[in-house]
């Protein structure tokens, strides 16, 4: 239950940062448009004028009024253009109906996301068929929000570098400024807080030579964020601070809330619950006297997580409640869907578990509408929490297996919340087998958490210090330049005066220079030490990596080790059946067929004893891969390890996605015997190239581009050559594109998408082949065809 609160408390931070936009004076220029609209007589001065109320109500956040004008303008204009009017005019036509088709997509996105991005690439190509850029840059803009909200971080960055650019070619400043600031979000997003800064500081530059106050506070709230992220709390306050002057000075009490909002939540990080909770009731207090309908169920939903924190429940609700009613009035389908399952988690927690419920059914049907399968997920996960602690036993495993295949396959946080749920249903149902294998989901789901969390950090320290060494440099730069022209000076007085005075200046001049000096050398100093922080923190990331894989065996080796116990089960229950027969027979004075019995109870306890071995040497392989490096080679048969590893990952990868099937084809030659290798490296090595080679067949099937039957095949090969064997891994997956083959064994590299890679595997197997093992790793690939690596290690 705390998890789910943890995910919906992080998710309604992240949602209330979203950036403002540049608005209107809305309350004038609505009522005065609406008056003009009255007065209109001709059509086209009525799209136009109903294209900027849309537009200003769009701005004011008021969805359903954005909506109505911007469809009655897309009706008019259907209207006109079917008439024969003239060219000049079917252009101006033209470009109305993109403006107004744009802001449907952005008044929809309120409702349903997926009906919003649809929207806007009808309009994105309205727009590209009028050729008019700065259109054509703002759809991009708006295409990019919906994708931001989606969390689909990468393809709305890439949409904000194309609205980056079209913007730059016109030359509109204030809106390269925006992008800049919107490419810093999505940077931060995805842990870039290094990128994201300097972003920020692009558009802070562009506003402030253009003097555009908005951008201006925007920025420094954003960088405020931004230090928050990576623990720099009074660098996020200074900035704040900074932002609440300029908003004070305008006297602009929106601003100064969203101010209070940013600092309360500083404070909330920084552990400070007192500070935090007066800074967002602050904010609350002047959004309630704006009647800011948009913010005020955020101020609310602030304030009641933060009561959760100190365990006032109570309170929490009473502020949870109102939060829901404003995210209603707001109709933003994000808000709704966080305040109903802060709700249901409130309620859960004061064991009001039929309040709970119908807020968790309210949030899933409402996530069914929209598609939102995240959502969800975690309103079935809760669900199924409540009905099992109701003592409903078997409604609760229904609710938590239907919410097993909502998530993405790269969700890892919530797919790890469905498996911990789903081993406790089972668990409540007497289903220890079933409990058994959804608690092995759950640790492969948590390794690759922990994994990603690492990565992240990883990330965030690289980010920091690239940041903080650029600006180390450009001071030292400026203190070289300072150093030459008081050098320059110091000079010109000597030669003008050789005396008592001059000789003082020379040594001031000495003084200062070692000084500086010594700041410089702490500065280096410092940079070094932070270095050291970085490489023992890649250090554990390696080792994080190793336990992952580890992880990713589990559900194989599950598998495997199953098939020799049920022997051992099996044959132990037989020989028990026959020794009561046998019992009989020498009852009967029958030695014949006593000796039949004995020979067939011999027989099964050989293979008792056969299969037995087999579990155990599974056991002892796993315990082997877990273990860390210790660098000692052993005689090991390599044929028996490719084989056993090609087996493990296969029933692995396929106990995650029961429809993936692949032909295996293994071909080891017989004449290589034991050869000297640290057996849990090479393995681990196997696994990552046959887990890669798997993946890639996977991708390459579910894409579209594969034309006719495709059949997956991964094969394994080794090979005696003189004193070095050489061991094959081949698919016939997508291939490696040749522009980046020569980058896939560099640390932090990789091919896949966000979140599904970490970038260290291949990294780790060529330091483990070249290093470890003095051989050598190589791959040699074709897009669309497929790759093969290639080991080659001596005797």
């Amino acid at each position: 239950m705390k998890r789910i609160l943890l995910t919906v408390l992080i998710s309604l931070f992240v949602s209330g940062f979203v950036i403002a936009q540049p608005v209107v004076d809305a309350v004038r220029d609505i009522g005065f448009l609406k008056n003009q609209l009255i007065r209109a007589k001709h059509d086209t001065t009525r799209i136009i004028l109903m294209n900027d109320l849309s537009t200003a109500y769009v701005s004011n956040a008021q969805s359903d009024s954005a909506e109505k004008y911007a469809l009655s303008a897309i009706e008019l204009t259907n209207k006109c253009l079917s008439k024969n009017v003239k060219p000049a005019i079917a252009e101006i036509y033209e470009i109305q109906k993109a403006k107004a088709t744009e802001n449907l997509g952005v008044s929809l996105y309120f409702k349903n996301t997926n009906h919003a991005l649809d929207t806007l690439q009808v309009a994105l190509e309205l727009w590209k068929k009028t050729g008019n850029k700065s259109g054509v840059a703002s759809v991009y803009s708006s295409i990019a929000e919906v994708y931001s909200a989606q969390y689909l971080h990468s393809e709305a960055l890439d949409n904000y570098k194309k609205s980056l650019d079209l913007f730059r070619q016109i030359g509109d400043r204030k809106q390269v400024a925006r992008a800049w600031l919107h490419i810093g979000f999505e940077n931060r997003y995805t842990g870039n807080y290094g990128d994201a800064l300097e972003s920020n500081a692009k558009a802070l530059r562009i506003a402030r030579e253009i003097k555009d106050t908005l951008t201006i506070t925007d920025a420094l709230l954003a960088n405020g964020f931004n230090y928050l992220l990576v623990e720099k709390y009074a660098d996020a306050l200074q900035n704040q601070q900074n932002a609440l002057v300029v908003f004070r000075s305008m006297r602009d009490s929106a601003g100064i809330a969203t101010t209070y909002n940013d600092i309360g939540v500083t404070y909330m990080f920084s552990g400070k619950l007192d500070e935090a909770l007066k800074n967002h009731q602050a904010a609350l207090s002047i959004r309630l006297n704006l009647n800011e309908m948009s913010s005020i169920g955020n101020s609310y939903g602030y304030i009641s997580n933060i009561l959760v924190k100190q365990k006032k429940l109570d309170e929490a609700l009473v502020n949870s409640s109102e939060a829901l009613k404003y995210a209603k009035l707001e109709n933003d389908v994000r808000y709704v869907l966080d305040a109903y399952l802060l709700n249901g988690n409130i309620n859960a927690e004061l064991k009001n578990f039929d309040t709970a419920l119908s807020n968790y059914a309210t949030a899933l049907k409402i996530s069914e509408e929209n598609n939102n399968r995240a959502y969800q997920a975690m309103a079935q996960t809760q669900i199924a929490g409540v009905l099992r602690l109701q003592g409903k036993n078997k409604e609760s495993l229904a609710a938590i297996r239907s919410a097993e295949g909502l998530p993405a396959e790269t969700d890892y946080k919530i797919r790890r919340s469905v498996y911990s749920e789903m081993s406790k249903s089972y668990v409540a149902n007497g289903d220890y087998q079933n409990a058994f294998e959804a608690e092995v989901n759950y640790q492969q789901m948590n390794d690759s958490v922990v994994s990603a969390e690492k990565i992240e950090k990883v990330t965030k320290l690289t980010q920091q210090l690239v940041f903080e060494n650029k600006r180390a440099l450009q001071k030292a730069s400026q203190d070289k330049q300072l150093s030459l022209q008081e050098a320059q000076i110091k000079r010109e007085k000597l030669i003008r005066n050789i005396s008592f005075s001059g000789l003082a200046i020379v040594l001031a001049f000495a003084l200062v220079f070692f000084w500086r000096f010594r700041d410089k050398r702490k500065l280096n100093i410092a940079l070094e030490e932070s270095l050291i922080d970085l490489k023992a923190t890649q250090n554990q990331l390696i080792q994080s990596e190793k336990m992952a894989s580890l992880g990713e065996l589990t559900a194989g080796i599950a598998h495997e080790i199953k098939n020799p116990l049920n022997f051992v089960v099996n044959f132990s229950e037989l020989n028990n059946e026959l020794f009561l027969e046998m019992n009989q027979e020498i009852d009967n004075g029958d030695l014949v067929e006593v000796r039949v019995f004995a020979n067939d109870i011999k027989e099964n306890l050989e293979k008792i004893a056969y299969h037995g071995k087999r579990a155990d040497a599974i056991v002892r392989g796993m315990l082997q891969h877990s273990r860390s490096s210790i660098e000692i080679k052993e005689p090991t048969d390599i044929n028996a390890l490719c084989d056993e590893y090609l087996r493990l990952t296969y029933h692995g990868l396929r106990a995650k996605d029961k429809s993936f099937n692949a032909k295996l084809i293994s071909n080891f030659d017989e004449s290589i015997g034991m050869i000297n290798i640290i057996p849990q490296d090479i393995g681990r090595v196997i696994l990552n190239l046959l887990t890669n080679a798997f993946y890639s067949c996977n991708k390459k099937k579910e894409s579209q581009l594969v034309e006719g039957a495709y059949e997956p095949e991964v094969a394994i090969s080794t090979v005696n050559i003189g004193q070095f064997i050489e061991i094959s891994v081949k698919d016939n997956g997508g291939g490696i594109p040749a522009a980046v083959v020569d980058k896939i064994f560099q640390p932090f590299y990789t091919t896949k998408p966000t979140g599904e890679g970490t970038g260290l595997g291949l990294s780790m197997s060529y330091e483990t082949i070249t290093k470890g093992h003095n051989g050598e790793l190589k791959v040699e690939t074709e897009e669309n065809k497929g790759t093969n690596f290639i080991i080659r290690i001596p005797k």
